[in-house]
């Protein structure tokens, strides 16, 4: 069994609950915000969500989707933000939450000690 979110490749019925995992994941992080979804799928089948913020800041943000250990919904912001990284982690829809090591490699947040 694998113990770090894999590459989620299949979105069907799936969608609104990614939707509503990234507005949550941004209402945590930044406060409330108006976003607008864009879903594409990477060369490996990967999908990814670009997301542009309109209020109260104007920006864009890309997620990667995958899918954790536990069966829910991760949706990790590309590049991941330093402060992101190591004070709070993304948590997932299953309660998880996840980080990037230094190398990069996916963790789960606060990293085991």
């Amino acid at each position: 069994m694998n113990d770090t979110p894999a590459p989620l490749t299949d979105l069907r019925r799936r969608v609104s609950s990614a939707r509503t995992l990234i507005l949550d994941v941004l209402t945590e992080l930044i406060g409330p915000v108006e976003l607008r979804y864009d879903f594409y799928r990477e060369w490996n089948g990967c999908w990814k969500v670009r997301v542009d913020l309109s209020q109260p800041i104007r920006g864009q943000i890309e997620f990667t989707l995958l899918d954790t250990p536990g069966g829910g919904m991760l949706a990790l912001p590309r590049p991941l933000p330093e402060r992101w990284r190591i004070e709070t982690g993304i948590i997932a829809s299953d309660g998880t939450r996840w980080s990037l090591d230094q190398a990069g490699a996916l963790v789960t947040f606060p990293p085991a000690i």
